[in-house]
């Protein structure tokens, strides 16, 4: 237990959202897809990052002089990425907090210590521990390690996933999941790959196998305007999400309505934000395409079972 490593870019205590109860998520970095709404940039490369928040900068300028890189400039105290090897020692000397490290390797054990101190609000809430990203299975190892330990000591477990991931690698960790929540992003291969990087036939195939497994399993789907709001995809959605119920009546769908929160964060890494202006449905429109599913007779969960996580 004490040997497995996973990095890890946030954990967040004390949630409501993403599982029953009050929980504990932990995500995890690296993801294999680059989906143009992503609003956790800093969770797509495995490797740990350093972020630069302009507006914190007070201009002391001690980030450039303690890099050993020279990859801080001296003037605007940018980060030349090509350069930067991430190490951190930026970040240890600002006091501003706008260098920020992403990125910290945890054993099981030490991921344990942190779940373990807040036991008493599962247990009273029905919580847990959800594990996101990223993407989980892309450290499915770990993950299903970490997993079979909570479950070990008596602690709720749940999943999110895009379920890009092959099935001797990912079956384990499925197996110490109690909820999974596995998103459905387009039904369209080829647009699938277009605005995330990867075709959807694995991801499908897996979710054949997943609801096969009669857990308690969320199909969710990020509804981007533009690109699967329209019928022929929702239609499609609706179809597959009912196979999927007939193997197992715990089958459930949700809506996440596109927002842009992570928007800063891409300029904090230096990157540029795919959606600018773009992606968000009108609370009318949003209204109606939920009642298309509806109409195709797909069960939805409601905001105050489920949250929006996009």
């Amino acid at each position: 237990m004490e040997e497995l490593k996973g990095t890890v870019f946030n954990i967040q205590k004390f949630s409501i959202t993403d599982g029953v109860g009050i929980r504990t998520l932990v995500f995890m970095k690296g993801c294999p897809l680059r989906c143009l709404w992503c609003s956790n940039p800093e969770s797509q490369k495995s490797g740990v990052e350093i972020m630069y928040v302009k507006t914190n900068c007070i201009g002391c300028g001690y980030c450039a002089s303690a890099c050993p890189q020279g990859a801080v400039d001296a003037v605007a105290f940018d980060i030349d990425r090509d350069r930067c090897i991430a190490c951190g020692d930026c970040t240890k000397r600002c006091y501003a907090n706008a260098k920020k490290i992403v990125g910290k390797q945890y054993t099981i054990h030490d991921l344990m210590e942190k779940v373990n101190k807040d036991r008493i609000f599962y247990q009273n809430s029905g919580g847990g521990v959800t594990v996101g990203g990223g993407e989980p299975l892309l450290q499915a190892a770990f993950v299903a390690e970490f997993l079979r330990e909570c479950q070990r000591v008596n602690i709720h477990t749940a999943i999110e996933t895009c379920g890009y991931c092959n099935w001797q690698s990912a079956e384990p960790v499925f197996t110490h999941t109690d909820q999974i929540f596995y998103d459905l992003k387009l039904f369209d291969s080829k647009r699938h790959k277009t605005f995330t990087g990867a075709g959807n036939e694995l991801i499908l195939e897996n979710a054949v196998k997943v609801s096969r497994l009669g857990k308690e399993t969320v199909f969710r789907v990020p509804l981007i305007k533009g690109i699967n709001d329209d019928e022929q995809n929702l239609e499609a959605t609706a179809a597959f999400v009912n196979d999927r119920a007939k193997d197992n009546p715990l089958v459930t769908l949700e809506i996440l309505p596109y927002h842009s929160y992570g928007r800063d964060k891409y300029k904090w890494l230096n990157r540029e934000y795919p959606l600018e202006g773009k992606g968000s449905l009108t609370a009318e429109e949003l209204k109606e395409k939920t009642q298309f599913l509806k109409n195709n007779g797909v069960h939805i969960v409601s905001d105050n079972e489920s949250h929006d996580v996009v």
